[in-house]
């Protein structure tokens, strides 16, 4: 949960940012309104923020003195302005600061926890920066690295790209063009042959202009295109338009395959995903197995219980599953009413059946406290290992052992024999 300080001596602003950032982000906010309020909170522990919004002009610190002591304490700082000023906006580029936000009237509040959410997702989100120019590389990380993100760095194409097969979940990369090795176009070109548009961005930095040069990155595949020189504002918010274009496309994907109600994957994103997995896992030589999972009489606890606790046990059953799986190769789904599904590479199965019984286990001995009762349920489950001719086939025969266990008395574990 993420901490932050605001400060700033309209009480109203500050209570309207908090509630706003409390209930949108799940962020624990704490006010100061002044410049002495702030000192004292911030002196104490200012480790414990993760970001401190600062008004520019408060009534004991009118040159923004808050904002220099926060940066000096190394606290992310936020500026919240009165106005839009030339003057101003160039005193505060020159500062370290993550960004400043306009607040002329209640309505622009809401720019405000736009960008908190922007920066905090960017605590969560990787960058690679790649120019041969050991200036212009640290210049650019700073920038990155002010906006929270982490930054690795690479001096030409090559060391890019083993950058990139070591650090597979880096979402931006920021390249100059003219490189030693390995150019920031071929590099363009090899990022395209694993990493779409809409999962790794590519932003090309260059002092190289013309009619025809931008069109040949962008129809390459760039996101974006940086002309040097550029001004430190142009950076920051074409990384900022680029890295939220990216967020709302993969939140629209999320939307389309992940089941609202237990967080996991949905039957839509296991048969697309499963079947990827199984042509890699067959290519290398992996075994692959697809477990069953179906809750036992669970129509029972929705008659007796109601819906909102039968919704309660889905999500406390889909939590268990989630620990026991937790691999990034792991895909744990939601395929039905009461019915999951786990696909996993596994080198081995020697030790599946004891692992598999004790996520049985662990699931009949869980309590869901609801109202004043006290619930459980069991769970039957069916687990397809080895050879088969598909993805497809997989899924079957491990819902055949499904009905098997099911058949046999619930509660148990059936294997392919």
């Amino acid at each position: 949960m993420s901490k932050i300080l605001l400060i700033d001596d309209d009480r109203i602003v500050t209570e309207l940012v908090a509630l706003s950032l409390t209930k949108k982000l799940g962020a624990v906010c704490e006010a100061a309104h002044s410049f002495q309020e702030g000192k004292v909170l911030l002196g104490e522990n200012p480790q414990d923020y993760d970001l401190a919004i600062v008004d520019c002009n408060l009534p004991d610190a009118a040159e923004g003195e808050m904002i220099d002591y926060a940066l000096s304490c190394g606290v992310p700082t936020l500026v919240l302005a009165a106005t839009y000023d030339d003057a101003l906006r160039k005193r505060l580029l020159e500062k370290r600061i993550v960004d400043y936000v306009v607040k002329r009237d209640i309505k622009e509040l809401n720019h405000i926890e736009s960008a908190v959410r922007r920066l905090l997702q960017n605590r969560q989100t990787k960058a690679l920066v790649v120019d041969d120019s050991a200036a212009c590389r640290e210049s650019m990380a700073q920038l990155l690295r002010n906006q929270l993100l982490m930054v690795f760095e690479a001096s030409n194409g090559q060391d890019a790209l083993r950058v990139l097969d070591q650090n597979p979940d880096i979402l931006l990369v920021i390249t100059d063009h003219a490189m030693p090795k390995m150019d920031g176009l071929e590099l363009l070109t090899q990022i395209r042959k694993h990493y779409r548009k809409d999962s790794l961005a590519v932003i090309i930095a260059s002092d190289t202009s013309g009619a025809s040069v931008i069109p040949r990155f962008l129809k390459a595949g760039a996101n974006d295109y940086l002309l040097k020189p550029y001004g430190t504002e142009e950076f920051i918010c074409r990384i900022n338009a680029t890295l939220e274009n990216i967020r709302m496309i993969q939140a629209l994907k999320d939307q389309s395959s992940i089941d609202p109600l237990t967080g996991l994957c949905n039957r839509r994103f296991l048969f697309e995903a499963g079947g990827a997995f199984y042509a890699v896992a067959r290519r290398s030589g992996l075994s692959l197995c697809v477990i069953m999972l179906d809750l036992d009489h669970f129509r029972h606890i929705n008659d007796a219980y109601g819906h909102e606790a039968g919704d309660q046990m889905l999500k406390l059953v889909a939590d268990i599953i989630r620990r026991y799986f937790r691999r990034k190769t792991d895909i744990v789904a939601r395929i039905g009413g009461e019915e999951f599904c786990v696909v996993q590479s596994c080198e081995s199965t020697g030790n599946l059946h004891s692992f598999v019984d004790g996520l049985r286990a662990a699931i009949a001995e869980a309590k869901l406290s609801y109202s004043h009762y006290e619930l459980s349920i069991t769970v039957s489950i069916g687990v397809a290992a080895g050879s088969f001719g598909s993805f497809e086939e997989m899924v079957k025969a491990a819902d055949s052992l499904l009905s098997q266990a099911k058949t046999r008395g619930r509660n148990q574990v059936v294997f392919a024999s």
